[in-house]
């Protein structure tokens, strides 16, 4: 395996974290604002209830109390003897009638109700029938008439009578609704508090289920950290190998070009410099294919091909290098468009068909087989070869840096073709597998990434 491209950490989760917070002081200040409006709603009605309560109740004993002092007036004045006494009592009569009259105009807007309303209209009624006969009382006791106003007063008795039993029953109703509205009060109290509770509680649950979330996303932070980190470790070991893996494939020309150096015994010059061409050729192959390798590093996943047709142009390079080995190539490929860019696909296509050539079987025709089809949302590559295949143990590790099979060593080579089909199939968003059977063949699967499926 070659040294992957840099691990970066997501970092996706920070916006929402930021979310979170905002989410939470949302919730506060909702909260804050519905509690404070809860229960400013609840003090109003309360304070409106408390006040209509006590001033209709208030009102009604008043007015009592006023025509109480209004009957006793009226015996007062049938007593008096002197017309200053009678004067005097007359003019507090009359601040007595002002202060009926003031009294039901303040009630009138207090009444609840229907049967209210009918005992307070029954009393003004009865108020307003006693009317003419005190004046004839008042009238009587003026011409000193006291026997006969006594009497008048004796006859209209029994309608002050009827009219405090009036007053006592709107007395008992507003009593009733009073003690209907205390409890009116009080379930507006446990509603308002169990209103509160009930919010607090969902955001108390609010706010566990946002830490909860931070705490998750902080959690597949860590854990993405971690994995990076092993990553990078990995990476590292893996450069270490790399870097001793091209020192040691550099070491072995450079050690016959200064072998070729030193060896005065050689009969001619010819020999010297065709190994020096031989060991610079293979460097040169060595360096190009470590320039391949590192060009394919970054992911190139918003580029796009059409596979059949850069397969059709790979097969112009290809089908010259099979039949100069005397093998056949056979490419059948649906056409599709897929995330990879033409270069890399043509670099895939090309190394796979190299390899397929570069490690056939002797004694037996080559055949090497090129199919591509779409599966679901992914393009697959087929390319299988009927060459000297390879052991499990050895299919395990050919797409590392460098690798060559123990029995394909003296071939030559680089062992870098693989690792650039892995790193290219990788920077496409892709993968690749293998599957090999020593002495019968290998088959490469690249899967690719499908953009748009065209019709062929």
């Amino acid at each position: 395996m070659t040294p992957g491209p840099s691990v970066q950490i997501p970092r996706r989760w920070t916006p929402y974290l930021w979310w979170a917070f905002v989410l939470i002081i949302v919730g506060v200040l909702v909260a804050g604002v519905s509690s404070i409006y809860v229960m400013r709603k609840t003090l109003t009605e309360i304070e409106l209830i408390e006040d209509r309560a006590l001033a209709s109740i208030e009102l009604t004993f008043r007015l009592s109390h006023y025509i109480d002092v209004r009957r006793r007036l009226f015996e007062a004045h049938i007593v008096a003897t002197t017309s200053t006494d009678m004067k005097e009592i007359e003019e507090r009569l009359a601040d007595v009638n002002a202060r009926i009259a003031a009294t039901s105009r303040d009630y009138e807007p207090t009444i609840a109700d229907n049967v209210e309303r009918e005992e307070w209209q029954k009393l003004q009624a009865e108020i307003a029938d006693l009317e003419p006969e005190t004046e004839r009382v008042i009238d009587l006791s003026r011409k000193n008439r006291d026997l006969e106003a006594r009497t008048a007063m004796e006859a209209i008795d029994p309608q002050f009578d009827e009219i405090n039993r009036t007053m006592q029953r709107l007395v008992r109703l507003n009593s009733n609704s009073a003690a209907e509205k205390v409890h009116l009060i009080r379930t507006l109290q446990r509603t308002a508090g169990i209103f509160l509770i009930v919010l607090m509680a969902a955001f108390t649950i609010f706010v566990l289920s946002i830490a909860r979330w931070v705490t998750r996303l902080i959690g597949q932070r860590e854990v993405r950290m971690r994995e990076a980190a092993r990553q990078l470790e990995e990476q590292n070991r893996e450069l270490d190998a790399f870097a001793g893996r091209v020192a040691h494939d550099l070491r072995g020309p450079l050690t016959a070009i200064n072998l070729a150096t030193f060896d005065h015994g050689l009969p001619n010059q010819e020999r010297t410099s065709a190994i020096f061409r031989r060991g610079v050729k293979q460097m040169e192959t060595i360096i190009q294919d470590l320039l391949t390798l590192s060009r394919v590093s970054t992911k190139t996943t918003e580029t796009r091909c059409e596979a059949a047709a850069v397969i059709a142009s790979a097969e112009e390079d290809l089908r010259p290098k099979v039949e100069a080995a005397g093998g056949i190539l056979h490419i059948e490929a649906v056409a599709a468009t897929v995330t990879c860019s033409e270069g890399l696909l043509r670099q895939i296509m090309w190394n796979l068909g190299e390899n397929a050539v570069k490690y056939r079987r002797d004694g037996v025709q080559l055949n090497v087989e090129i199919r591509g089809r779409i599966l679901l949302h992914i393009y697959e590559l087929s390319v299988s070869d009927n060459g000297m295949g390879m052991s499990p143990s050895e299919a395990q590790h050919v797409f590392e840096a460098f690798f060559r099979g123990q029995d394909v060593r003296s071939t030559p080579g680089t062992g870098l073709g693989l690792s650039i089909v892995k790193r290219a199939v990788e920077a496409s968003g892709g993968s690749v597998s293998i599957d090999s059977t020593l002495g019968q063949g290998t088959t490469f699967k690249v899967h690719l990434p499908l953009a748009e499926r065209k019709a062929a």
